[in-house]
Order: C-alpha cells, then structure tokens, then sequence
C-alpha cells in the first residue's frame, strides 16, 4: 500500500520542493562532471569546472540553465578524452549520483517496495524536470516507460542526454532497488518519443 506522504505529493506537489529537488539534482550532476573532468584534464584548468552553478528563475529557466551546464561540461570531456571514453567514464559517474539521489528520495517520499510506488515517485521527480511520461505493459509482461515529452530534449546536445540518461537509470535503482530501468531510445536521437525498459530484479 502507497505510503501517505507519497499519495498527497502524488496529488499535489508544492514548486518549492520541485524546484529543490531540481537544484539537488543539478548540484550533484554537475560536480560529478565537474570531478571527471579534473581527472582528465591538465591542473591549470581545473579551476573552471568547480564554479559554482547558480539556479536562477522559475523552473523552466532553472532546466535551462542546467541542461547548458550539462553541455558545457560534456563538451569539454569530450575533448579531453574523446566522444566514447567520454560517454563511457561519463555514464558511470552519472549513475552513481542518480544512485545516490535515489536512494535519498526514497527516504524523503517514503517509497515502498511495489512498483506503483516507484512510478508515482518518478512522476514527482520528472515533473520537477519537465518530463511527462506513462508506464506500458505489454501482453509478454514486458514493462515500458514512454516519455512523450522532455522539456530537456530542446536543450540536450546527443552525448549530453546519452550520460545524463545514466543519472535517471539510477535515481530508479536507488528509488527501489530490485527494479532495473535502461533507455532504448532518446528523442535527442531522432526519435519522436523516449523509451526505456523496466525490469524486475526479483
């Protein structure tokens, strides 16, 4: 049964905690990036990638000025260590944060075990993003979340959504660990909508 915290949230979401867990997320994402990056980059540099982000305005320009902060940090990976290692070390980094924020959130909601819980969870912190989605289930039992629209997608270069995805493969995890959900295809790359399967672990 759906924990009462999660089932008023679920109802009703105030901005302020939307707009926190947005800033929460930004700051974790981004110093992780910003870490990788003075890993593979010469001293003299790594001054530039531990400025500050500050998220001004409402949610919208806050997702903004995110997604250019995404950018311009992978960008810069990718140059040091090329588009593949970039993507790679890139994902790793990405999941452990989403891992971590995960896990924190579903403290804070008071998710429980059953899948039902980790969708509206997921709702709540999607919107805070801008992404509308819906879960599908197929006749085979085969689970499929549909994002139709990304308010991140208008600002994400490709290489920038394909890391950042690893981040919300983990918020899921951490959200519930015995549900596993990895992206099949990405409006970035072309496609009209997101998919990304969900499997239980258990």
């Amino acid at each position: 049964m759906m924990g009462l915290r999660l089932r008023i949230l679920s109802w009703w979401t105030p901005e302020w905690l939307l707009k926190k867990g947005l800033d929460e997320l930004a700051s974790s994402t981004i110093h992780g990036l910003g870490e990788l990056l003075c890993e593979n980059s010469s001293p003299e540099n790594n001054e530039n990638y531990h400025k500050q982000v500050i998220l001004n305005g409402n949610l919208d320009e806050k997702r903004k000025l995110m997604a250019r902060a995404h950018n311009k940090l992978v960008e810069s990976l990718i140059e040091n260590v090329g588009k593949d290692e970039a993507i790679s070390q890139g994902r790793q980094v990405m999941f452990q944060k989403g891992l971590l924020l995960g896990q924190r959130f579903r403290k804070i909601l008071g998710v429980g075990n059953h899948l039902n819980d980790l969708i509206n969870a997921a709702r709540i912190l999607y919107s805070a993003l801008g992404i509308d989605f819906q879960v599908e289930e197929n006749k085979r039992g085969e689970i499929t979340m549909v994002v139709n629209h990304c308010s991140l997608a208008r600002d994400y270069n490709p290489p920038t959504c394909q890391i950042l995805s690893a981040a919300d493969e983990g918020v899921v995890q951490g959200l519930n660990p015995n549900i596993k959900m990895e992206f099949t295809q990405k409006i970035t790359e072309g496609c009209s909508h997101c998919l990304a399967s969900i499997k239980l672990m258990n």
